[in-house]
């Protein structure tokens, strides 16, 4: 593949704002930078192993085509759409494929640190607990990829957030690192909130013994790739390991298969969609990657012992009963 490298360069020149209340020690545009990419004709790359980029945390966001991930050890690789968090010292290159859009954002570590530890501290003194709060820091320090639902209201909430980050750049104008601190603090938040199903199954496993780094990895790129109907092999590959070596991780932290991992996550989105969206099952089956609702209808039936649309008029049924029973509250 013939990449296109590019470098991150401040899409404004810093402008010094001392005498402000609101100036920044170091300004804004030399902590954060950001790289709109959108309908490339050729791959785009961006190299991030210097010595002058040591100190960055990276956000990916990808709204459509596909990116891999050059990671200290091994890569990993996306498809639209995801967001992807890299922490410091983890990243040696992002690819994009030609057609690709979305964003790079590159922010300097102790800035991520700044606001991270902040938001933790504010929500503990509101809530009364020193120690409570959204562990930012903790997402901040991991390797997260996660998929956002197309035309979710994360997607939304995640696409603003760089928008605004890059308008911010653009203008460099007093209180700027106020500005991109709180949209860092939002894409952080929303790291976690899309990554609350893979540590509920993380946690749901952990009695069966601690998870192997291979089961994490295995778990985001699960989180990724579910709708997309891979195989075992697929997944093995794209972590970069023997289908051997994934399958005795998984049994290890689980006790199950990769392949009933992987069934489990289809079902569980399945189940969330026919009873919160209005979509009809084939609609619901496309949308999970089924060639054929039919194909779709066995195999949720398989595991589940109802058809989808009978689970979905008696969760539906269930739902009406518990909501008569609120009416009936004093």
């Amino acid at each position: 593949m013939n990449d296109r490298s590019r470098h991150f360069v401040p899409v404004s020149r810093p402008v010094e704002l001392a005498g402000s209340m609101l100036a920044d020690r170091v300004p804004v545009t030399r902590q954060v930078m950001i790289d709109r990419f959108m309908n490339g004709l050729s791959p785009l790359q961006w190299v991030m192993n210097d010595p002058a980029r040591r100190d960055r945390c990276y956000a990916v966001l990808l709204l459509s085509g596909q990116a891999e991930i050059k990671l200290r050890q091994g890569t990993m690789s996306g498809a639209a759409p995801a967001l992807i968090w890299l922490p410091l010292g983890e990243t040696q290159a992002v690819s994009v494929a030609a057609g690709a859009d979305g964003y790079v954002l590159s922010v300097a570590d102790d800035l991520v640190a700044r606001h991270s530890d902040t938001s933790s501290a504010v929500m503990g003194r509101a809530t009364g607990a020193a120690t409570v709060g959204l562990p930012l820091r903790l997402a901040a320090d991991t390797v997260h990829i996660v998929a956002p639902a197309e035309d979710s209201d994360n997607l939304k909430i995640l696409t603003g957030c760089f928008d605004a980050i890059r308008l911010e750049l653009m203008s460099n104008a007093i209180g700027a690192s106020v500005v991109v601190g709180a949209q860092l603090q939002i894409i952080l938040t929303m790291v976690l909130r899309l990554t609350q199903g893979v540590m509920e199954q993380h946690d749901q496993h952990r009695r069966h013994g601690p998870g192997s780094v291979t089961f994490q990895r295995f778990l985001q790129v699960l989180e990724l790739h579910f709708r997309e109907q891979w195989n075992v092999a697929d997944y093995a590959r794209a972590l970069g390991i023997s289908e051997r070596r994934l399958g005795s991780s998984v049994v290890r932290a689980t006790g199950k298969s990769p392949l009933m991992v992987m069934h489990e996550r289809v079902l569980r989105d399945a189940c969330m969609r026919l009873e919160q969206s209005p979509l009809g099952v084939a609609q619901i089956a496309y949308g999970l990657g089924f060639r054929d609702p039919a194909y779709f209808s066995r195999f949720f039936k398989r595991y589940m012992g109802d058809a989808p649309g009978a689970y979905r008029r008696r969760r539906q049924a269930e739902e009406r009963v518990r909501d008569n029973s609120f009416a009936a509250w004093p």
